[in-house]
């Protein structure tokens, strides 16, 4: 008859991860809350750089760092936290294929997919976003928020913010933001938060 040993029960998040997500989502809450963002969004809304940090967070800790990283920086953020799910579709999307892009050999390959990613994640967060200034803030309809975000620049300046930093982390420290993690299900999260956020859109054009 053998015995059997203690089991161990696997924890979401380690103290690692644990740590990345309450630092940089501590700076996030700072930088917000002070008010440091780039002018010119929209009357009296800035380009906050919170994505910088939701970013950096969901490729060292997962998903559910990031989850954790938008709830506490919108905290602090001028819309408040009734827009933290409207980053959930980028960064699911981020996570289902940031594993991928980490363990890319080639610089260039590495960088053209990163670039990809981040871009198409941004375009789908971006019909949640218009919803709510839509729907819920009675700023612009969506059809006047997507034809001024994709051509008049403001798409660009969220892009380098979502994207450039991370980035620049990835390919000069990439043990720093190893995908350890494992959530179950992330794509399918993604695929289905995607459509969410594509279709509130849309039905509100």
């Amino acid at each position: 008859m053998t015995e059997k040993g203690p089991t161990t029960r696997k924890l979401l998040m380690t103290p690692r991860q644990i740590a990345v997500t309450a630092i940089f989502s501590a700076l996030g809450m700072i930088t917000t809350a002070m008010g440091l963002a780039l002018p010119g969004y929209l009357p009296m809304v800035n380009f906050e750089l919170n994505g910088t940090f939701m970013t950096i967070v969901t490729m060292a800790a997962g998903p559910i760092g990031g989850i954790v990283a938008s709830i506490l920086i919108s905290l602090t953020s001028a819309v408040g936290v009734i827009s933290a799910w409207a980053y959930w579709p980028h960064l699911f999307i981020l996570a289902t294929f940031y594993p991928w892009i980490w363990s890319m050999q080639s610089r260039v390959t590495k960088t053209v997919a990163w670039w990809v990613v981040v871009a198409v994640a941004l375009f789908i967060q971006y019909f949640a976003w218009w919803w709510l200034y839509a729907a819920v803030f009675k700023l612009m309809t969506v059809q006047a928020m997507f034809y001024y975000n994709m051509f008049a620049g403001p798409y660009v300046v969220y892009l380098l913010i979502w994207g450039l930093i991370p980035w620049i982390i990835l390919m000069s420290t990439p043990k720093f933001v190893r995908p350890d993690w494992k959530f179950p299900g992330t794509k399918y999260i993604a695929a289905v938060l995607a459509v969410i956020s594509v279709v509130i859109g849309l039905l509100w054009w």
